[in-house]
């Protein structure tokens, strides 16, 4: 006789985590079959030598609904980076902050050569309109390209290049701006309403506190081979069968599985360095508003959360969208170009990702069936919008599916 249970799902990334966490709080029999030696997806951490290297420079927005709903934030000891960015500029580096959560950055805001002051009111009138409604009416707005939408707002070509390029390559690795308006204004929302944060002992434990309550249903190094309705096959040959089957894979995987759309991927490359001296001391974020240079992003993690580095040293990762052969050397050059002062970078890895994102069209961002034709369940941030938040949401509103049907 075959094995049989509830519910198996596929995947133990941010949607498929979601997605048991959801069945077992209804009661509901749920095991969950991870390809790899760890849970978390893309989103994982890696101790090497006493630092905390994330997978790639990941961030969780802490007005995100679904991690509202499905973390404990207290427990995760999140430590956030200071609301807005420092933007390196022909000029130095310049502030362009929140003044309206930090007054003091109101004065050093309106100096910044980053856009013009017409260009800072339109900053604040983009806020108030992508906080006016509920958070589902942004997912149903007529879409156009992120560009043509601040295009459209009257942006100029400098306040675009300098801050929403390199913000937006860092953060949906889109540097052309020609991903969905939606996704832009959902994206700008998440950040007026609260913070850029990291857990203290680094993004990782935001899928270990998801599959803590699981416990041994969690079954790890268990590659799924064959998915049916109510049957699945490990690449062990052993055969489960189901009442219902989650396929809660990346994209590409789920393509090869079970057949559904792939659009293609975002990709980025992540450097991380150690130096002794800090190359700045605030837990902010870094943007290259020059367009010259290879990264777009860059951060101290340990002046964000001390457990990132071990005493005595700092950890410094810095991104930039795009696997290119020469980029991890490129950043380099320019993090030295920027501080001079510092002579003793030491690179520690470089995260080449090629599918750190899914790139979906304008017109299919937004929730899609949680359902196939052939009967199996689909979750993911490919089915929703490329985010924590959208993989999360998949997940649950595919649980509750499948809580409704069986």
């Amino acid at each position: 006789m075959s094995e049989q249970i509830e519910v198996a799902v596929i995947g133990a990334g941010m949607a498929g985590l979601s997605a048991a966490r959801t069945l077992l709080d209804h009661g509901r029999d749920v095991v969950v079959f991870e390809a790899s030696d760890g849970v978390g997806g893309r989103v994982r951490t890696d101790r090497v030598g006493g630092f905390a290297l994330d997978r790639g420079f990941q961030v969780l927005l802490t007005a995100y609904p679904e991690a509202q709903r499905l973390l404990d934030y207290q427990a995760l000891d999140l430590r956030p980076f200071q609301p807005g960015a420092l933007i390196r500029t022909d000029h130095g580096f310049e502030r362009l902050g929140d003044p309206l959560r930090r007054p003091g950055d109101l004065l050093p805001t309106l100096r910044a050569g980053v856009g013009s002051l017409a260009d800072k009111v339109r900053v604040l009138r983009l806020r108030r309109r992508v906080r006016r409604d509920e958070v589902e009416d942004l997912w149903r707005r007529s879409p156009s390209s992120a560009r043509t939408r601040l295009e459209r707002a009257g942006f100029s070509t400098t306040m675009i290049e300098r801050f929403f390029v390199p913000l937006f390559s860092g953060i949906t690795l889109d540097p052309r701006l020609a991903g969905s308006s939606r996704t832009l204004e959902f994206v700008f929302r998440m950040l007026s309403e609260g913070d850029a944060a990291v857990p203290a002992m680094g993004m990782g434990a935001i899928g270990e506190q998801l599959a803590a309550p699981l416990g041994d249903r969690v079954h790890l190094q268990a590659p799924v081979a064959k998915v049916s309705p109510d049957r699945i096959e490990l690449a062990s040959g052993r055969s489960i069968g189901a009442e219902a089957v989650i396929v809660a894979t990346d994209m590409s995987a789920a393509a090869t599985l079970v057949g559904s759309a792939e659009h293609g991927w975002n990709g980025v490359t992540s450097v991380w360095f150690t130096t002794r001296q800090p190359p700045v001391e605030d837990p902010v974020i870094l943007l290259d508003g020059t367009g010259r240079g290879a990264l777009s992003n860059m951060a101290v993690m340990s002046a964000v959360s001390p457990c990132y580095a071990p005493p005595g040293r700092h950890l410094v990762v810095a991104s930039a969208p795009g696997v290119g052969d020469h980029t991890a050397d490129a950043i380099e050059q320019q993090l030295r170009s920027w501080f001079a002062g510092i002579d003793d970078w030491e690179t520690l890895r470089v995260d080449r990702i090629q599918r750190a994102q899914p790139a979906l069209p304008i017109g299919a961002v937004g929730p899609q069936s949680p359902r196939l034709p052939s009967g199996v369940w689909i979750a993911g941030d490919h089915r929703a919008d490329p985010s924590i938040n959208g993989a999360m949401a998949s997940g649950r509103r595919t649980a509750e599916a499948v809580r409704r049907e069986i």
